[in-house]
């Protein structure tokens, strides 16, 4: 697209006017990604973008968007705040393109159901899916911005902390297909309780022109009028016979009266996700031997349920990309089954405001179920539960504490909310002698 056609987009003000036919390549954010042609966008958050124009300009930028009026040697637009226009080139770039959208909401379990679609639906389309976790007013416009002519159907990632923001990302992207994995506890402590929660994730609806996919066991999206799956026994899918363990889980599904297993790299507690993913193939009219295929070789994606092996015998469950009771409650009750001597690593749950306290006092009782283990509780919140483990502040303490331990044929648990950087446990063990 061309310089007048952005312009006309952002309906802002353009300064130095030349070269206004120039096809803009890509829009960037990041003066250090800039390539010839393409056009960098001056964002104000925790840094000034603005800072770094001279940059992008010296790295080939053809067009620059400000919010601060300023003359350079280049084609600028000036509108009134970069973020929102952000959002618009978004729009422009998603009707240029025109892929089928498929968004993808919930409080836990957003990226592995998304991870899932992409392996079903790669095997008959050309997909695009959200780098990393870009799920918010950034990442989302970030992750169009990479779509190309080819791509059939992008599936992306929306999160939240507070009401309205699902809306405006449903409005940008205008989904074709939306999804809610479930509605937990992350951010109550913004949102004050599960049903405003709900009402957040429901946003999806606002610019949704097609079908709303969710996990008909969760108790309150049980209530919305959707394509649930694993809920009813009509149409839905159900999984029985499961057989699970740390790493898979082997269970069957009926289809128009016929019976199929299914096998995956995950284990019980993300089945949902799992069944989601295999309806929304069936959707799209891939077939079932297809998508089970597509399934069995389904990997897990590093610090969520990653299984890790050291020389000393331990298994490491590097689950430390985020936590919520939820998630947490999940991967324990795995846990309560397995025989071998276990050492929990267990750090804060964030985001929960006044609920902080109620919800990490419910983490005993969890921990009262398995045996044979060893706790340890780092944070500012996690450690004020009264139980009989090993606190520490952060995971530098927590390594200082463990290199002088001797840990070997041991299964090892690591889950924390992102902020702690509980990763840097799990290098610790994998690399020490």
């Amino acid at each position: 697209m061309n310089i007048l056609e952005i312009l006309s987009i952002t309906k802002g003000t353009l300064i130095n006017k030349i070269n206004l036919n120039l096809n803009i390549n890509k829009f960037k954010i990041n003066s250090k990604e800039i390539k010839k042609g393409d056009c960098y966008i001056a964002l104000i958050g925790n840094t000034d973008g603005h800072k770094y124009i001279k940059n992008a300009i010296k790295n080939g930028a053809s067009l620059i968007i400000v919010s601060k009026k300023a003359s350079y040697n280049i084609p600028t637009i000036l509108v009134q705040d970069t973020t929102k226009t952000l959002g618009h080139l978004a729009s422009l770039i998603k009707n240029k393109y025109n892929p089928k959208v498929i968004a993808i909401t919930g409080s836990v379990g957003k990226t592995t159901t998304r991870e899932l679609i992409y392996t079903v639906l790669k095997t008959k389309y050309k997909c695009h899916q959200s780098k990393k976790n870009y799920n918010n007013h950034i990442g989302v416009p970030l992750t169009m911005f990479d779509l190309n002519k080819d791509d059939e159907i992008a599936i992306i990632e929306m999160g939240m902390n507070h009401l309205n923001e699902i809306k405006y990302l449903s409005q940008m992207v205008t989904p074709d297909i939306a999804i809610i994995t479930n509605i937990g506890t992350s951010h109550i402590g913004n949102l004050g309780s599960k049903d405003n929660i709900l009402k957040a994730k429901l946003e999806i609806k606002e610019g949704l022109k097609g079908p709303l996919f969710v996990n008909g066991d969760d108790e309150l999206l049980q209530k919305e009028k959707a394509y649930k799956s694993g809920f009813k026994k009509n149409n839905d899918l159900v999984a029985y016979n499961l057989k699970t363990s740390l790493t898979n889980s082997t269970f069957n599904i009926n289809i128009e009266n016929k019976k199929y297993t299914i096998k995956i790299n995950l284990p019980s507690h993300l089945i949902n996700n799992v069944l989601i993913a295999i309806h929304i193939g069936l959707y799209l009219k891939i077939d079932i031997n297809t998508i089970i295929d597509a399934l069995s070789n389904y990997q897990g994606f590093d610090m969520r349920m990653n299984i890790l092996n050291d020389k000393h015998n331990n298994t490491i469950i590097n689950d430390c990309y985020n936590s919520s009771l939820e998630s947490l409650t999940g991967v324990l009750k795995l846990l309560e089954k397995e025989k071998k001597h276990k050492l929990l690593i267990l750090g804060d749950i964030n985001e929960l405001g006044k609920y902080s306290k109620k919800i990490h006092q419910q983490i005993p009782l969890l921990l009262n179920k398995i045996n044979n283990k060893k706790v340890i509780f780092i944070g500012n919140q996690i450690t004020k539960i009264k139980y009989q483990a090993t606190y520490f502040n952060n995971y530098q303490e927590t390594i200082n504490y463990l290199k002088n331990k001797k840990i070997k044929d041991t299964l090892i648990l690591i889950k924390a909310s992102r902020n702690l950087k509980l990763e840097n446990i799990t290098k610790f063990l994998i690399n020490s002698n």
